[in-house]
This record gives structure tokens, sequence and C-alpha cells, in this order.
């Protein structure tokens, strides 16, 4: 009897049906399992290279996503501060004057009322006399029922203010000549700057104060053109202005003498921002005084591309020995002679700028108020309690400086030092934050200059005034990208100082500059009067 051929009975699930399998067929299957698993070997193998090398560029992407992100943070926590420096500014047009934190709208019953506010007192526009003959509005019937009208039983008047009919006006400038009895010379009168050229002082004046106004030669010549029928070229409104601040030369000098002089200007301020010139990046500095403003643009080459010298600050502040308020900016240290403020609005950007990085509200100083938070996440508690800390010690001696307008000079100085050892025992503590400690050593080498409004009456403790005296070189930046030439700074620099001081002292641009116009060139003409009272 032959041997029986060997099977194996797997087990089934009851619900399936029974499956028998060879020996042959067995070894069959665990040949094609153990060929399987030999090719699925074999491409691993051939795919490890391609793996690791994955993996290495992983690792790569994953740093350098790492090193993205820390630029994206700190890109949105500059995003909000863009007008703290020049270049952004320039770039997104934000003047640096501004404040660079978009403030939410506080509710209605914490919203100013228009109009004039309590405890400023009220001004309105001074009413116009009439220096022309009256215009009379009559009627020969009424409106109403169209019946003939006699005489008028009554009057009403109402003043108008109306600009007159622009023309130009043209004339011939006769030269009377003489022969001297002396030396046998022929001779005659000095050509004043106004009639030199083909156009007088008038038109001279209106395109200086067009470009005062921040409008551009191409403006100004479609302007005169649509007005007075006049199109003059390119070059003759250069030459108009360039001869415009050649009159205002001496005025310009005088005015910085001025603001420089400790004797006339006790306490000033003083600021900058970057300028275009000639496609280089130079700095316009202003100088400040409650009746005068001085502009200077930095044209110092060699200085490193975008940095502000200390040279250009000592030179525009030489020989001052008043108090100097100002944003910090280590060019200012130039200026030895002087007592220095530091400005507490920029000092408190510093601290705006780490709110705006972690979601919370910025604050002034002035108000106590606890801090808001515009999106979920950790509070830096360190940070929040060094900026309360911060901003109570600046609120506290600024509410007593103007609490005590007439304290002596003896309890301001103890004031001030008392105020000074405070915020240094406050600087000194252990503090950990990142942010905390960088403002902290920031503050600590300007500590003194802090507080100098307590010590010194009349000092203003922000430098407000330079930074809206900036508003006007920042806008031709952003209208007109600046200057192609430095003689074209030079003669906005001059320009924009009277005009703008002329503004200050209640006078009219107008009447100085036609008077400046009318003077010869050797002649440096009278000063500007304080104001015109």
């Amino acid at each position: 009897m032959a041997p029986r051929d060997p099977r194996i009975l797997l087990s089934p699930d009851p619900e399936d049906d029974q499956i028998i399998v060879s020996r042959q067929k067995l070894d069959k299957l665990l040949r094609e399992k153990d060929e399987e698993i030999d090719r699925l070997r074999r491409e691993l193998e051939r795919l490890r290279p391609a793996l690791e090398k994955s993996r290495e560029k992983n690792s790569k992407l994953s740093d350098k996503a790492d090193q993205l992100q820390g630029k994206l943070e700190g890109l949105q926590n500059s995003l909000a501060v863009l007008g703290t420096n020049g270049k952004t500014a320039a770039a997104v047009g934000v003047p640096s004057s501004r404040t660079f934190f978009k403030q939410p709208r506080p509710p209605p019953e914490e919203r100013r009322k228009p109009g004039g506010q309590p405890g400023h007192p009220g001004t309105t526009r001074p009413r116009p006399t009439p220096n022309a003959p009256e215009r009379v509005l009559s009627l020969r019937a009424c409106p109403h029922c169209s019946t003939r009208l006699g005489e008028p039983c009554g009057e009403w008047r109402h003043t108008i203010t109306d600009a007159p009919a622009w023309a130009l006006v043209v004339f011939d400038l006769v030269f009377q000549r003489y022969k001297c009895s002396g030396c046998g010379e022929r001779v005659h009168a000095p050509i004043p700057e106004g009639y030199r050229g083909d156009f007088g002082p008038g038109l001279k004046t209106l395109v200086a104060e067009l470009r005062a106004l921040g409008l551009s030669h191409e403006k100004i010549r479609e302007f005169l053109e649509m007005t007075l029928h006049l199109a003059p070229s390119e070059a003759t409104l250069l030459a108009m202005e360039e001869g415009v601040a050649e009159s205002l030369d001496g005025t310009y000098q005088a005015l910085g003498e001025e603001l420089r002089d400790a004797t006339r200007t006790p306490n000033a301020e003083g600021d900058e921002t970057s300028f275009p010139v000639d496609g280089e990046t130079e700095q316009v500095w202003v100088g400040v005084s409650p009746i005068t403003t001085v502009y200077l643009t930095q044209h110092d080459r060699q200085v490193e591309k975008g940095a502000r010298s200390g040279d250009a600050a000592a030179r525009m502040w030489e020989g001052y020995t008043g108090t100097l308020t100002h944003d910090g900016l280590a060019s200012y240290t130039s200026v030895k002679g002087a007592d220095h403020q530091w400005c507490l609005v920029h000092l408190n950007r510093e601290l705006q700028k780490v709110e705006a990085a972690h979601g919370i509200e910025v604050r002034g100083f002035r108000r106590k108020e606890p801090p808001k938070f515009t999106r979920a996440g950790r509070p830096p508690r360190e940070f929040l309690k060094f900026a309360a800390g911060a901003r109570a010690r600046w609120r506290k001696e600024v509410q007593w400086v103007e609490g005590h307008p007439a304290s002596t000079l003896r309890r301001r100085e103890r004031r001030y030092r008392r105020a000074v050892r405070r915020m240094g025992r406050f600087l000194a503590r252990p503090w950990t934050d990142e942010d905390v400690v960088r403002i902290a050593g920031t503050m600590r080498k300007g500590l003194e200059t802090i507080f100098t409004f307590v010590r010194l009456p009349g000092v203003p403790w922000s430098s407000n005034g330079a930074e809206r005296e900036l508003k006007v070189p920042v806008g031709i930046r952003k209208t007109q990208g600046g200057r192609k030439t430095e003689r074209g700074t030079w003669v906005m620099d001059r320009i924009l100082t009277v005009w703008r001081t002329c503004r200050k002292r209640g006078l009219r641009f107008w009447d100085v500059v036609l008077e400046r116009l009318m003077w010869t060139r050797s002649a440096r003409g009278p000063p500007l009067p304080a104001s015109m009272g």
C-alpha cells in the first residue's frame, strides 16, 4: 500500500472554509516570501543613500526655518515702528516724527469733544478790514410776485475776503548811468538780487514759497502756465530758487548764531532724519527753539553710508552751552558744552517696541493704566514690572515739575538727585528678561540726562517740537525723493529755515524774502525780528 501524501490542515475561523496546503505548496510560499524579503532589503539598500540625503536636507531646512522664524519675529517687532529708522520711513512713506503704533480708538465716552478744549484760550479768525470798494447786490423786481421794487428800506452787510485776479506785471528796468567827476568812470546803481535775470522779485518769491511747501519744479511750472500763462524752464526755476537762497544766506547764518547762543536760546531741541542726496543717504539735522528753526544737511561723504555723524551734530551745535533735548543718539555726545536731556517719549518707545512684539497694547507714560493684551499667550511678567516701574518714575517727575513751576534751583537740585538715585537703584536690580536687560543697560549709560528737566527750569522733557519741524524735509523726501545735488540741499536749508522761523514769529515769508531780494549781494540784510509785535 503506497504511503499517503502528507497534508497540513490550517485551522480556519468558524465562518471560513477549510484550506488544505501541501508541503510543496508551503515550501513555495516560503520561498516566495524569502525572495520578497530579499527584494525589499535590496530596494532598501538602494534607497538608503537617498534617505540619508533627505534626512540631511531636512535637517538643513529645519535649521533654516528656525533662522527665518527668528528674522520674521524681528521683522514683526519692527513693523510697528518702521518710522524709527530713516531708511524704513523713506521706504514706506512714514515720517519719523509720527507715533509708529496703531492706537485703537477710545470708547465714545473717552473721546475728546470737538472744538476748544477746557483750559485752552479760545481762538477765532480776526475780522478783516475792507480795503477795496464795496460790491452792492440789488433787486429791481420782487422774486416772489415780480412786482417792481422802489428804493431799498435797509441793508445787510457781510465782509468777503477774496484773492485778486493774477496777472503778470511786465516793466523795463532802467539803469541811470553817471560819469564820476573824480575818477572819470561810468557808474550805475548796484543790481539787487531781485532784478537779476529776466524775472522780478515777486515771481522769485512765489517760486521759493511753493518749493518750501513741497511742490516739484514740474508742478510749479504747470501752476504758472495755467495761472499766468508763463512756462519757465526747470533751469530757470532752479536759478530763481538759488537766487532766493543766496539772498537769505545772511539771515540763515544769523538764525544759526541765535540758536547756538545760550543767552538767547537757553533751551533747545534737536532731531535728525535720513535724506537722499544724489543717490546717497545723508542726514538732515534740525535745531529748534520756541521762535527759531534751523536746518543743516550733512555732507560728510567720508562717513559710512547711512550713518549719522557726530561731526555734523558738533557743527550744528558748535559752542552751544544751553540745554539740548534730543533722542539720545550717540552723535549728540560730541556737543560737549551743553547740558543734555534725553527725550522721555523716545525712551518710552523702547518699551512700546517690546509691547508690540508681545501683543500688548502700546501705552504712553503719562496715564497710569494696566496693560491690555491683544492676543493670547504668556505675558512677560518681568518686562511688565520693569515698564510699569520706569513709567511711574518718569510720570512722577513730570507731574512734580508741572505742579511746582516756581520751585527754587536748590529744591530742584535736591529733587533731581533723588530721582537719579531712585532710577539708578531700579535699573541695577538683578533683571533677567532679555529686553529688560538691554533697555536697562542703555538707560544706565545716560542716567544723568533722563531728569535734567527736573534740575533746570524750562527744559522740555520731550523733543516733539523738533520732530514736528522734521515733517517738512520728510515730506520733501516722500514727494520728491530728496535732492539731486549738495547745492540743492544748501538752497533747501536756507529757504526752509527762514520759512519755518517766519511761521513761528508771525511774519510773512513773502515780505521777508521780498525785502532780502532788494538788498545787494554784498549786504547781509537786517536780522529777523523776534515777532511782529
